[in-house]
């Protein structure tokens, strides 16, 4: 059985350990996040930095959970023990220019990546910013489905606001399409036609549908999975939203979950 929750007192686990999760997704009381954001956490891209969002407040209403944040969470890249801006916008600007252009590569760039992270002693730090806007999300809980409505306001336009929804790396390691059972996805890869991602163990698999694009955002959808050490462990869908102005209202997608046969 499925159940879900939120809470701004769990901080995740592995690199990105600190950060506030999405929703929550149990099986049976087992957390299925692993290393993954969870359903619905967004990171802003702004000025060559990524930010990450805080929750501000929790509101439970019947079947749903409103729920406010800030983006307040700046991701800095600390090198043999020094955090370091230029450092940061390198990778950064490698990650958006090299590493995301290049699916078929994207396995190898990774293992390379963790093999320099470990020699260098390369680690991620969140500093606290000053606000760079909120995002306002309302989730309803139906049969095995999340509803997500999602409202963004910035401080300057041109922004690139990613959603995501990942859970576990270890967990949803298989891919479905035409429900023929197929490998995963490495790193992040534009999603061409129906997809899912499916966890033997749990004989679940679950899939991202937009509902609402408004008219003043541009979207692209993504599926990817990565697993590295104790450090990169999830698998999971994203939204890259393009935005001409400062703010959209009520971008709307569903994640769905299936049972599926062993």
């Amino acid at each position: 059985m499925l159940t879900f929750d939120i809470s701004n007192h769990y901080k995740g686990i592995g690199v990105s350990h600190g950060l506030d999760r999405g929703l929550l997704v149990y099986s049976d009381d087992n957390l299925l996040l692993e290393e993954g954001m969870g359903l619905g956490a967004c990171a802003l891209q702004t000025d060559g930095y990524t930010y990450f969002t805080s929750i501000k407040s929790i509101k439970k209403v019947k079947d749903s959970f409103e729920v406010e944040c800030t983006i307040d969470k700046k991701l800095v890249w600390q090198v043999l023990g020094i955090k370091s801006n230029f450092f940061t916008k390198i990778l950064e600007d490698m990650t958006t220019n090299i590493y995301m252009k290049q699916e078929k590569r994207q396995k190898k760039l990774l293992k390379q990546g963790d093999l320099l992270r470990k020699i260098f002693n390369v680690k991620a730090c969140f500093v606290n910013v000053s606000s760079h806007g909120k995002v306002r999300i309302t989730y309803k809980i139906g049969d095995n489905e999340i509803l997500v409505d999602l409202t963004c306001e910035t401080e300057k336009t041109g922004n690139k606001l990613f959603v995501m929804n990942e859970l576990g790396g270890s967990i949803f390691h298989k891919g479905i399409i035409n429900d023929e059972l197929t490998a995963s996805p490495t790193g992040w890869q534009k999603i061409e036609r129906p997809c899912e991602l499916y966890s033997p163990s749990h004989a679940l698999a679950f899939t991202l549908i937009e509902t609402h694009v408004p008219k003043n955002v541009q979207s692209t959808l993504f599926w990817g999975r990565e697993f590295a050490s104790d450090n990169y462990c999830w698998a999971g869908f994203e939204s890259e939203i393009l935005c001409d102005s400062s703010n959209f209202k009520n971008y709307r997608y569903s994640i769905k979950f299936r049972e599926v046969a062993k």
